[in-house]
């Protein structure tokens, strides 16, 4: 853990996100404090006190692998399961794009053969 000053006004943090105050002193891990001061929130600071934001009793408790384990199971069945119902319905889509493009040309070639038919009628009217 590091002691850090906020030195920006857009600084979030906590479980709750509250907004830092520009030269508040915080103790934040290593890794945040090196993002921020990379990105320049924050500086090193001289002073020996600052408020902790991430302490251990703030944590959520992580699963354990075992319960991981399952529910990655769980979701890889589900996953699973999903993609056979997509599976069975494009192949019935197909199917039934199939049943309609053979209505859809015999409608169009009876269409068609009345036209021709009117056509020729009308010919043989005049």
């Amino acid at each position: 853990m590091v002691l850090v000053e906020i030195t920006a006004g857009n600084v979030f943090a906590g479980a709750n996100l509250r907004k830092l105050e520009v030269g508040a002193v915080v103790e934040v891990d290593d890794a945040t404090a090196a993002r921020w001061k990379a990105s320049g929130k924050a500086k090193d600071t001289e002073k020996k006190k600052g408020e902790k934001l991430f302490d251990e009793s703030s944590t959520v408790a992580s699963p354990q692998s075992g319960d991981l384990q399952e529910q990655l199971a769980a979701v890889t069945k589900s996953r699973d399961e999903a993609l056979e119902q997509v599976s069975q319905f494009t192949e019935q889509a197909a199917k039934e794009k199939a049943a309609f493009d053979a209505q859809l040309a015999a409608v169009t070639k009876r269409a068609e053969d009345a036209e021709a038919a009117l056509a020729e009628a009308t010919k043989k009217a005049k």
